[in-house]
């Protein structure tokens, strides 16, 4: 479907400002088209299972046999056991997410568009929002990775540092594949190497069939397998540079245009004297090490060198807390930090993406202000049905 398209169903059939806005929550066809629009402005469109809920909470029941079922057969004789099935569930929490929106009066009145851009702007946000659902799916993290108050609130702090909440809402893919099968490239670049020592990972039974699997990985990783490709003088060098849809090993890539090459990770650890913890991750950069207790009130980072020292093993990167520092010994420290590229390989109905039918888009104005106010918000929920289902690469090389 077009993005011209999309931008048609979503006007004719979910965000008109005058039509839809004032009515408040979307019946189900309404909200099944909204879905439908961010599942298509997303990568979890042919890439991931997309589950609508009405509840609060949704349980998603697994089914396995778990072990050989055949036996030896004789001749008339009953073979004496009986084989059952292993059930388990998956539940899907959803949390709410809101997109507030405030158009004011001058602003509609001299814009080129005139009373006609409230309705543009709505379906602005409302792409936006399938957006930034797309980052939590990914990124999102319960420790909540501090940021730059500037970053989350424009006219914050630019030195000052507040947790990210809306990434605290619950943990994505990225995180939550930690608890699936782990692949430490230490360093080497991305490659057939690195692409067969994750296959080789994942147990065989889930990749039986290689092209339901699912290479996720970041548009600058893909481009960066894309560029070694096409130094080949071969028909997939020229494939490459003629941009073909690359499968490795006849697994397709998807590239997460949310997903930064060096995608932001967050750590609690406990400092206790000058004993140095390892962290996730090698080669780390842009470290930012504050309270675990940071929240909404603009904090002043811990200084590097200064209150913790970070340094580098074979393996991964450490912090040691320094003595004569202001980090208290025994001390629970957040560590946000940029990690080397990370990629997931997974089957396409592993990933699984809850979202709910209660949507509404409410609008209300402020007459002493000169405002017409929108609300769109929704319930998300995202997760894995079964880890051991997944192998995450880590510490890959962001080199050609």
């Amino acid at each position: 479907m077009s993005n011209v398209q999309n931008e048609e169903l979503v006007k004719k059939a979910v965000i008109v400002a005058d039509d839809l806005a004032t009515n408040g929550k979307l019946n189900n066809k309404q909200s099944d088209k909204f879905i439908d629009y961010v599942v298509d402005e997303t990568v979890l469109k042919d890439n991931a299972r997309i589950v609508r809920f009405t509840n609060e909470t949704m349980d998603i029941d697994k089914i396995g046999i778990g072990s050989r079922a055949a036996v030896p057969k004789s001749e008339a004789k009953d073979p004496g056991v009986r084989r059952g099935i292993s059930t388990s569930k998956i539940s899907l929490t959803p949390r709410e997410i809101m997109v507030p929106v405030e158009i004011g009066d001058n602003f509609s009145e001299i814009n080129l568009e005139g009373a006609s851009v409230e309705d543009h702007i709505i379906q602005m946000f409302a792409k936006q929002l399938a957006n930034d659902i797309e980052e939590l799916y990914i990124m999102g993290n319960l420790l909540g990775p501090a940021a730059l108050e500037d970053d989350i609130y424009p006219g914050g702090s630019e030195t000052q540092y507040i947790k990210d909440s809306y990434l605290a809402l619950q943990n994505g893919w990225l995180e939550s594949a930690e608890g699936g099968n782990l692949y430490n490239a230490l360093g080497t670049n991305i490659g057939t190497s690195v692409f067969g020592a994750m296959l080789r990972q994942m147990p065989t039974k889930f990749r039986r069939n290689k092209a339901a699997l699912r290479w996720l990985m970041s548009p600058d990783l893909a481009q960066l397998y894309t560029e070694r490709l096409s130094t080949r003088a071969t028909a997939a060098g020229d494939a490459a540079i003629a941009g073909s849809r690359i499968t490795p090993f006849g697994v397709p890539i998807v590239e997460c245009p949310l997903l930064d090459l060096t995608p932001k990770v967050v750590e609690h650890v406990t400092l206790s004297g000058t004993t140095a913890v390892a962290l996730k991750n090698l080669n780390i950069s842009d470290v930012v090490v504050t309270p675990a207790t940071l929240g909404s009130t603009p904090t002043t980072k811990y200084v590097d060198t200064t209150d913790y020292v970070i340094a580098s093993t074979a393996t991964a990167d450490t912090i040691v807390r320094d003595a004569g520092g202001s980090i208290s010994d025994g001390e629970v420290v957040k560590v946000t930090y940029s990690a080397k590229p990370q990629c997931i390989l997974t089957h396409m109905n592993n990933l699984i993406v809850g979202i709910g039918r209660d949507i509404r888009i409410e609008k209300d104005r402020d007459i002493f202000a000169g405002v017409n106010q929108y609300a769109i918000t929704a319930k998300v929920s995202v997760n894995y049905e079964e880890l051991s289902a997944l192998v995450k690469g880590k510490n890959i090389g962001d080199g050609v």
